[in-house]
This record gives structure tokens, C-alpha cells and sequence, in this order.
């Protein structure tokens, strides 16, 4: 029988529930889960994509995120769960940020920002320190067609990881030296399992063209590459080398969804059932690092959608989305998994602290939490 009571605090509100489950592993999944709402103080924080444009520092007791509605960071601490100041950032000029589409913190209170023209390290006080200029690479190529970069540490040497956008449909990471303006590129996606999963259709003009979301994330020292639809995790350490390739197989949900005959997609009707049919079987989110239990945590999601299609609208109304916590150690070996019913979505911010999963969620427009500890 499960059991949840409330409590309220001046800076939140607590509630607390459980659930137990047994999984193939031999070992009992357990959780439980209480809510933290943060004060803002007044300020309007955005709240939009699920702020998964957030970043939380070294020390994790505080979280920085953009805001688009002013162009800065928002600095929240999470110790006292309040809002503490807002960072302003120029989107021109000399220190000019253009606009921010990521932001990383790095040690010594500073940042990586991915702006949508450059991108580079920048200090509290919004001063550019170091830049990643791409355009400097190979005499001038434009590399400007990067989703995402970030860096791991900021250094004399340092080494930028981008995503760039390839026409010929695969992925790739590129490594920028930015001292020596070179560049390193490795191919990433051999098995073609981001490839595969890549949906077009030609409708008399009107070109549509659905990929699955690559993740490029910073956890434990290491850039990691992820997405959508397969569960490989590709790991990078500073230096920009290779030190292993994540594949697992899961009891929950498929390890991938199944590969189809593009040739059938002959209608955006068919291009859409074929896309709702990837997420109704799995999605997966980038893994995060577990420092005190020296662990990895994932989220994955299969979702289930009604017949009702609103007009306008790509896809059909969610019916229900199930999520699913998947437990590795510190090498990536599978341990644990299990479905948590009270949480909504996948797709959305989340990390651990003091060895528990902080997942962003949007309080009747207030930044909340619900945070997740394994075990009882």
C-alpha cells in the first residue's frame, strides 16, 4: 500500500511516497520521493525547456540558468532553495554572447556558453576570457552549423567538443584545440543507430525532417554523447580520446526502437504515426553522475498517446508517459531499474545531489523539484 503525506516548510512544500518493485537483477527497487519548490523572490525566472539550458556548479549547491527574458543568469541556490542575483550578459561586442543556447559551469565560478555565433569561457562578471572560434579552423571554414559544444575544464590547453551538423546524416564529435585552431573529428555513430532513425519526406515542396536529439553532457570529468532513440553513450575524457562506448540491455524498455523501411513513409501521415511510434516505445536522456554513491542514474520514457489531435498539432495528445530510472555503477554495468509513476516526463532537467535525483518541474509556474532517493 502506498502512503504520501504533506508537509509544508517556508521554503517548499514536502511530500513523500514509495514504491517498491523487484527487477531481473536480483535486487529490490525502492525509492522515495519528496518535492522542493524555490522562492524567486519576485524574479521571473524561465522555466522554459524544462531548463534544460541550466547548469549546476562544482560544488552543487547552487544552479545557474539563462534567462531569456533579459539575457542573463539567474544564480539559485540550493541549500537555501531561494533565488540569489541575476548575472546580466551583452549579446554584442567584445564580450557579446549572441544568443546563449547553453551554458556550462566550470570551476573557479566561471562559465562555457554556447551562443549562437561564438562561444567560449566567460567569468561572474560577463567578461570573455576565451573564445572558441571556429571559423578559424582549416583556413576559414565555417563551422558555424555546431549544435552543441561545451568544454571540460578551462585551461591554457583547453579542448572545446562540439556537435556539428552533418549533411550526409552522420554524427560525428569534433574536438577544437583552440590555442592551435585545429580540429579532431571522430565518427561516433558506426552501427548508424542515430542514422537509421532519421525520418524525411518530400511532400511537393514541403520538407520535413525529424532526427532524434543528440546530447552532448558534461558528467564526472567526461563528455558524453547520447540521444533519443538508442541507448549508446559515447565517453570522452579531456584530452578529447575515447575511453568507452556504453550499450546495455534493459528489461523495462527496448535497448532502441525498431528500425523501419524508410521507403514506406509516402505521407506526412505515415511520417507522423512512424514518429509517434519511436516514442511510444522508448526515449532515452543523457546519464548524470552520482558522486557520493559512485553511480550513474538515467531517465528513459515510453509514452502512450489518445486519439484526440488538436488542430495544428504534429502529434496526438499524450495519454500517458511512463519513465523509467535506470541505476549503473561507476563503469557503466546496469544494476537497477524501474518505472517511477509520479514523474511526468523525461525530458527535462535533472542531476543528483547529496546522492539523491533532483528532477526540474514546473509548480503552477514555479521552479520545483522532485527529488528521488533510492532505497529506504
Amino acid at each position: 500500500m502506498k502512503k504520501q503525506t504533506i508537509f509544508f516548510f517556508v521554503f517548499g512544500l514536502l511530500f513523500s511516497c514509495s514504491q517498491k518493485a523487484t527487477d531481473d537483477f536480483g535486487e529490490v527497487f525502492s525509492y522515495s520521493l519528496d518535492t522542493l519548490v524555490i522562492d524567486s523572490k519576485d524574479r521571473n525566472l524561465d522555466l522554459s525547456r524544462n531548463i534544460t539550458n541550466a547548469s549546476l556548479n562544482m560544488e552543487k549547491n547552487t544552479i545557474y540558468l539563462f534567462n531569456k527574458f533579459d539575457h542573463s543568469i539567474d544564480e539559485i541556490n540550493l541549500e537555501k532553495l531561494e533565488y540569489v542575483q541575476s548575472i546580466p550578459f551583452d549579446k554584442e561586442g567584445p564580450n557579446g554572447t549572441s544568443h546563449i543556447n547553453y551554458i556550462y559551469a566550470l570551476e573557479d565560478d566561471l562559465f562555457f556558453i554556447k551562443g549562437s555565433v561564438k562561444s567560449g569561457v566567460y567569468d561572474k562578471d560577463a567578461k570573455l576570457l576565451k573564445s572558441a572560434d571556429w571559423s578559424k579552423v582549416n583556413d576559414g571554414d565555417d563551422f558555424q552549423m555546431i549544435r552543441n559544444e561545451l568544454t571540460l575544464e578551462y585551461s591554457d590547453s583547453m579542448k572545446v567538443f562540439g556537435l556539428p551538423f552533418n549533411f550526409d546524416r552522420s554524427i560525428s564529435l569534433d574536438i577544437l584545440s583552440v590555442n592551435t585552431h585545429t580540429k579532431e573529428t571522430i565518427e561516433i555513430d558506426s552501427e548508424k543507430a542515430y542514422q537509421n532513425n532519421i525520418l524525411e519526406f518530400d511532400d511537393d515542396g514541403r520538407y520535413f525532417f525529424l532526427d532524434p536529439m543528440v546530447y552532448l553532457t558534461s558528467e564526472n570529468g567526461y563528455a558524453m554523447v547520447s540521444h533519443d532513440f538508442s541507448n549508446e553513450i559515447y565517453i570522452f575524457n579531456a584530452a578529447g580520446e575515447q575511453v568507452k562506448k556504453v550499450s546495455y540491455e534493459p528489461t523495462l524498455t527496448p535497448k532502441s526502437v525498431k528500425q523501419i523501411d524508410k521507403k514506406e513513409i509516402v505521407s506526412v501521415a505515415i511520417l507522423e504515426k512512424t514518429y509517434q511510434g519511436f516514442l511510444e516505445q522508448v526515449k532515452f536522456s543523457p546519464p548524470v553522475w552520482d558522486q557520493e554513491n559512485k553511480r550513474y542514474l538515467r531517465l528513459s520514457a515510453q509514452r502512450e498517446y489518445t486519439d484526440i489531435k488538436p488542430e495544428n498539432a504534429f502529434l496526438p495528445q499524450i495519454k500517458e508517459t511512463k519513465v523509467f530510472l535506470t541505476v549503473f555503477d561507476d563503469d557503466f554495468n546496469l544494476v537497477l531499474e524501474g518505472e517511477i509513476p509520479e514523474l511526468v516526463t523525461e525530458s527535462t532537467k535533472y542531476f543528483v545531489k547529496d546522492g539523491k535525483l533532483w528532477v526540474f518541474a514546473n509548480l503552477d509556474d514555479e521552479m520545483g523539484f522532485v527529488r528521488v532517493s533510492l532505497g529506504n
